[in-house]
């Protein structure tokens, strides 16, 4: 009896390190960034309990307890945020940094998640669930996982495309709108959640918990909670008010330049017409010259010539009465 027991004890510590090897074995291809009481990340048989910093591995099984939470980030810089009872496998990660190409492929098991892309390039990712699966171009949303294999989709930034085994597909190209992805697969059209019919089955600060609280690896949303519960739009973008400020003196400018040369050119033509209008000083002088030499060679005709020796008949050499002053 000694001798099994000894022996058993022998073989327990054999198989310890082998569980540990092939775990350690595994391809790392992620580290944890925020681990928030118990997470742990299973392979086969072997259970170990994530740190801060600590790397993931490739065929893991990430667990977050119900008081849990989870960051993770994948070595093409994608980023999983976990909620409370998360639980996601890492189910394939194939990339090249070099050539931004690969494949990844995540497996959400159940639980709420926010998804960030990575440098990869956007056909790389497959994003499971149970009954559909996501592509990605560019993308952040949020997805929740109930218990029976539903799933709702809830996009915050980029593109989707959700499909299920039957080719069904749905593209969800607007943020703020949802896809429910029902236990059998259905893939629902994209709508905003107060016009869903089962919203209430499922509080939405449960189903997507990061809308009210915001996970590190996405600080500052672009959407808040009421503009997606209520499916109110964002306010006007306050600069396209500026623009218009700017450009109402400049039109005032315009407006004045012309009526500035309007007045200038009013101004000149009167001047013009001014001088054309009134005779100069120097014309009036000579008109009036003019107008003497004529008189005089008028009075000059009537009065007649000189004659030598004789008498004047005429008044312009000769005194009044017709007399003449120097002969007799």
């Amino acid at each position: 009896m000694k001798c099994v027991s000894a022996l058993a004890g022998f073989l327990m510590t054999l198989l310890l390190p082998v569980s540990s090897l092939q775990a350690a074995s595994q391809q790392p291809i992620g580290s944890a960034l925020v681990v928030v009481n118990l997470v742990t990340a299973a392979f086969n048989r072997d259970t170990r309990t994530l740190q801060q910093g600590d790397r993931v591995h490739q065929d893991e099984l990430i667990e977050v307890g119900l008081d849990a939470t989870s960051e993770l980030k994948l070595d093409d810089e994608t980023k999983l945020a976990l909620g409370p009872g998360a639980r996601l496998m890492l189910d394939k990660f194939v990339y090249d940094p070099a050539r931004t190409k690969g494949s990844i492929v995540l497996d959400l098991v159940k639980g709420s998640f926010r998804f960030v892309t990575g440098v990869a390039e956007k056909p790389t990712y497959v994003i499971k669930t149970p009954s559909a699966a996501i592509t990605v171009r560019g993308t952040i949303f949020d997805v929740y996982v109930e218990d029976n294999g539903e799933a709702w989709l809830l996009l915050l930034d980029g593109a989707i495309q959700v499909c299920n085994a039957r080719g069904q597909c749905q593209d969800l190209t607007e943020p703020g709108k949802l896809i429910r992805i029902s236990d059998d697969g259905d893939v629902g059209r994209p709508s905003r959640w107060a016009s869903l019919s089962d919203k209430d089955s499922v509080p939405f600060d449960d189903a997507f918990p990061f809308v009210t609280k915001a996970p590190s690896i996405d600080p500052t949303p672009t959407l808040t909670r009421d503009v997606i519960i209520l499916g109110k739009l964002p306010e006007a973008d306050p600069p396209k008010k500026r623009r218009t400020e700017t450009r109402t003196p400049t039109k005032k400018r315009a407006e004045r330049t012309p009526t500035k040369v309007k007045e200038k050119t009013k101004a000149k033509k009167k001047t013009r017409t001014a001088k054309k209008s009134g005779p100069s000083d120097e014309q009036v002088m000579r008109g009036v010259g003019t107008a003497i030499g004529i008189g005089l060679a008028i009075g000059i005709g009537k009065g007649g010539g000189y004659k030598g020796g004789g008498k004047h008949r005429g008044g312009s050499m000769g005194t009044p009465g017709g007399r003449s002053v120097g002969h007799r």
